[in-house]
């Protein structure tokens, strides 16, 4: 009788001491212990970019980021920044000081480095998503253009969510899924004549709207591009089937940093001699690429497309017509005269 008492006891001593234990880590506002720390909530927010031809994670490209959280009356609430290594440090995310239960709109740009020619309009003055502008440096040419030759050391990110945390204490995240806003344009003129082609024989440039781009990802703004720099050399030949073939040409290359590219976009690849000024290549970029999406992905959205493929190889093949390959594929054939 005395061993049964003696486990009931110690049974309830047990139980007792539980509820005490959860009572002293609860943060219900009923229990009050100064000696104990405060619940304190670990909100972050963590980057994926993954939004790419291939669906790997590349989000180790993502040199920088800032994370703007605007509450439901559209103001700002609160900002988060970190650089590459603090990205790295911390498994790509950041942390984010907001209210439990509220609903925010979140607004992330990435790649905003010290070297990157984009940059926000009013970063330290920002109050709503409007302010939140990111505009390409450009210089103004003698025709009064804004011109960008610029190489982007690191390519511009984007992305807007909304999120809610709940936990009261401890971690919680919510991850954004970014966008890549640039791409690399490489544009390579080639003759089967045996001719030297020379680089500065050439001017190249794409004319769009796109050197703007709003809290929303919406693009605005006129802009010329023009070569980041030219490179020569012998070059695999396009098999027009998307491969190439173990044969090379030797070609001069214009390489293109460019914005975001949109479906409705009339951006404009433009092909000019120096010493005449007369055109032999002229072509609406988009019209280019969607025929490069139906050869490789016929059931994507061409918006979709544009802003998962972020590199474009056009070639130029000059014979008695021009003949148009993008990253292999043949999209035009005896597109026009050259002389």
């Amino acid at each position: 009788m005395f061993l049964s008492n003696l486990k009931q006891r110690k049974g309830a001593a047990w139980a007792m001491a539980a509820m005490i234990s959860l009572a002293l880590s609860s943060c219900d506002s009923s229990f009050v212990y100064e000696d104990l720390r405060p619940c304190v909530p670990e909100y972050r927010v963590r980057l994926s970019y993954d939004y790419n031809m291939s669906g790997a994670q590349k989000v180790s490209d993502v040199h920088a980021a800032e994370v703007y959280a605007f509450d439901k009356e559209g103001k700002l609430a609160a900002v988060s920044r970190a650089d590459r290594q603090t990205l790295i440090d911390n498994d790509w995310t950041l942390p984010i000081d907001l209210e439990r239960s509220q609903d925010y709109d979140l607004v992330v740009w990435g790649g905003l480095t010290d070297e990157s020619p984009f940059s926000l309009d009013g970063t330290r003055a920002v109050t709503t998503k409007e302010d939140l502008t990111c505009r390409l440096g450009t210089e103004t040419d003698a025709s009064g253009r804004n011109v960008s030759a610029s190489r982007f050391p690191s390519h511009l990110f984007h992305s807007t969510t909304s999120v809610r945390y709940e936990v009261e204490d401890g971690p919680e995240e919510r991850t954004v899924d970014l966008i890549k806003n640039t791409n690399l344009i490489d544009v390579l003129i080639r003759s089967t004549r045996n001719e030297a082609l020379v680089a500065s024989d050439y001017n190249v440039e794409i004319t769009d709207v796109n050197g703007v781009m709003g809290h929303d990802n919406s693009v605005s703004g006129e802009v010329v591009y023009q070569p980041a720099r030219w490179l020569s050399g012998e070059y695999n030949i396009s098999d027009g089937e998307g491969g190439y073939t173990t044969e090379a040409d030797y070609a001069v290359v214009a390489e293109m940093h460019h914005g975001r590219l949109m479906a409705d976009s009339q951006a404009e690849l433009l092909i000019t001699r120096t010493d005449t000024g007369d055109e032999f290549f002229r072509s609406n970029l988009i019209d280019l690429f969607m025929k490069l999406k139906n050869r490789i992905a016929p059931g994507m959205d061409l918006q979709e497309y544009l802003d998962r493929q972020d590199y474009y190889r056009i070639d130029l093949v000059l014979t008695t017509h021009v003949t148009v390959y993008i990253n292999g594929y043949r999209v035009i054939e005896n597109n026009m005269e050259w002389n």
